[in-house]
């Protein structure tokens, strides 16, 4: 059975492309400074790190309690359909859809979510 390549083998696969996508388009290493290519780190590492916590962030929401309680009172809550809001990460914005809920006792909405995303 083949193994599955590393996850740094599959990021140095990757850089390669982009950098052979670069010089395609003309890249030319005199027109870059170390900030550029800084720059460019920083850049590609927001994205990876963005796209894994929306990845994860997502199947954490797939899963939304069958028996939702109101935060405030413990009466059982009432599913209203989801709202979609952005989680602000160390690595930028990151959209969550999350299950919206209803307490018909204290006639508020509440976010079953929100225990989860607590640090």
């Amino acid at each position: 059975m083949a193994r599955s390549p590393s996850i740094e083998e599959r990021v140095k696969a990757l850089v390669a492309e982009l950098l052979a996508d670069e010089e395609a388009q003309g890249w030319n290493a005199k027109d870059e400074n170390i900030n550029d290519i800084e720059d460019g780190m920083v850049r590609i590492g927001d994205l990876v790190a963005r796209e894994f916590g929306e990845r994860k962030l997502a199947a954490h929401m797939s899963r939304p309690p069958k028996d939702p309680q109101c935060p405030d009172c413990g009466h059982a809550g009432e599913h209203r359909g989801e709202r979609t809001r952005n989680v602000i990460t160390r690595r930028g914005e990151v959209p969550l859809t999350e299950a919206k809920c209803y307490c018909p006792k204290c006639r508020r909405s509440f976010f079953p979510s929100d225990d989860c995303l607590r640090t």
